[in-house]
């Protein structure tokens, strides 16, 4: 017990010497450190998920560079839907996200990350509709199809991310997603964007669990 009493007593004499010695100092500003210190690079791993489970075809990759207290953060996607019972809808595109956040967590170290940030976000993509119907004469086929649409939209997102062992971590992000824009529609009018969602309405959420890796550059 005495050991542990005499190391916690000279490392709070340490500290305290340490304090004094700088203490003519704590008047100056220190200058800030813009150089970028980490990378995480990751995947979406719900997304992936639900390829695995074959009810979508939806793949997305995160690199996040962090900077001061802020993050640099991208996203690429790629996405196919077939949705319908009595009609077969299909939807396939790509979308990507860049954006900024802001990192509320101060130790560096960790790679522990608190964040809340902006992103602009962007998706290209074709649909498509085949249907059977009767008008009054008969049942017809019908085909319907949007070539070369593309949809923009913006989002405010939350983000969280933990360290689980060595440079490996987790986290999650929600995101708010607002002012979507479709550019492109013709009589057939989308169900589904790439990275946004069913367009049923026009504002939306979404929930993303992320596997990422960190590549520390200090």
């Amino acid at each position: 017990m005495w050991k542990y009493i005499f190391s916690i007593s000279a490392l709070v004499i340490g500290l305290w010497a340490s304090a004094q010695n700088q203490a003519p100092k704590q008047n100056e500003k220190q200058p800030v450190d813009f150089r970028p210190y980490e990378l995480k690079l990751g995947i979406n791993v719900i997304r992936s998920a639900r390829t695995a489970l074959g009810s979508d075809l939806t793949h997305e990759v995160e690199a996040a560079v962090a900077i001061h207290r802020f993050v640099i953060v991208g996203n690429f996607g790629v996405e196919e839907h077939q949705r319908g019972d009595s009609f077969d809808y299909e939807n396939k595109g790509s979308y990507y996200r860049v954006g900024i956040d802001r990192n509320f967590t101060k130790d560096k170290e960790s790679g522990n990350a608190l964040t809340l940030g902006l992103r602009y976000a962007r998706a290209s993509f074709d649909d498509q509709i085949a249907f059977t119907a009767d008008q009054g004469f008969g049942e017809q086929d019908y085909f319907l199809e949007n070539e070369n649409l593309t949809a923009r939209w913006v989002e405010v997102a939350f983000g969280l991310r933990g360290k689980v062992v060595s440079n490996l971590y987790m986290g999650f992000t929600m995101r708010w997603q607002f002012m979507r824009k479709i550019n492109g529609e013709g009589e057939l009018k989308t169900y589904d964007i790439p990275g946004f969602g069913k367009t049923r309405r026009q504002n939306s959420t979404a929930f993303d669990y992320y596997l990422m890796w960190r590549v520390p550059f200090n």
